[in-house]
């Protein structure tokens, strides 16, 4: 196992901050839970750096990610805690991490398809939040997810940890501005409901099979764009002890009920 490099130690560093990511277009995951998922959706990591020191608990799961490493000739460098530190960002990381290119996918060849469920997320600024939806968007079969301007970067190393592994599921459209987002769904006939505390009983809407809803983030809510626009307010029944829902779990609710549908279970 080699040792890594000082240029790779450069990258890695550059990699936590969110325009390194987009310039390098290549984004990190940690722990072997994460590489594991990767390897499972058959997306191969550019490299991945292990820290002997930093290694915990049963080497087993670790074991056979490094196994399949060097099965997919994948190269493997060995780094002491300081420069691994560098390109993690746990509090108590498993000595683990792979560095993947950030995957590119076709909003517009997505559009076209016959049934669609997708989620419009907006002011959403917490990563752990947008890491829960990710892997909830993976569970539910969720089409994709449009983040609008202002949202946290779902590669962000907190969000892609919390997808555990989704983030190689959802395709993943990012920077889009809500007239862009509007034209997009407007133009392919994609209806949008936006949720809302006062709109219509969400369980009581027959959705038509092309649906994307629209989620507002933890403190801000929606836009007034969407107020403004030609849109169905949808609600989530819910008690008075609260006054909204986390989006992570409005998310994962709406996509649940839409699951539901499609798969008939």
């Amino acid at each position: 196992m080699a040792e890594l490099p000082k240029t790779r130690v450069k990258q890695l560093r550059t990699l936590k901050q969110r325009k390194g990511r987009e310039e390098l277009g290549l984004f990190v995951g940690e722990g072997p839970l994460i590489l594991e998922e990767a390897f499972k959706a058959g997306v191969i990591p550019r490299f991945a750096v292990v820290c002997q020191e930093l290694l915990e608990g049963s080497r087993e799961k670790i074991d056979a990610v490094l196994a399949r490493c060097k099965r997919e000739g994948v190269e493997v460098f060995e780094a002491p805690r300081v420069d691994f530190e560098e390109g993690a960002d746990t509090v108590n990381s498993q000595g683990l991490l792979g560095v993947f290119a950030t995957p590119a996918w076709n909003l517009d060849d997505l559009l076209k398809r016959d049934y669609l469920s997708l989620l419009v997320l907006d002011n959403l600024r917490d990563p752990g939040n947008l890491g829960t939806i990710v892997r909830q968007a993976a569970a539910f079969d969720c089409d994709g997810l449009l983040l609008l301007k202002g949202c946290v970067d779902a590669f962000n190393h907190k969000a892609v940890r919390a997808s555990m592994g989704g983030i190689f599921h959802v395709p993943i459209f990012s920077d889009l501005t809500p007239e862009e987002a509007m034209q997009k769904l407007s133009g392919s006939s994609v209806w949008p409901y936006v949720t809302d505390t006062k709109g219509t009983n969400a369980f009581t809407v027959s959705y038509p099979p092309r649906t994307a809803f629209i989620i507002g983030g933890e403190s801000e809510g929606v836009q007034p764009f969407w107020s403004e626009r030609e849109v169905i307010s949808v609600t989530i029944p819910q008690s008075s002890k609260v006054e909204s829902l986390n989006a992570a779990v409005a998310a994962s609710i709406f996509l649940a009920y839409r699951y539901q549908a499609r798969s008939g279970r």
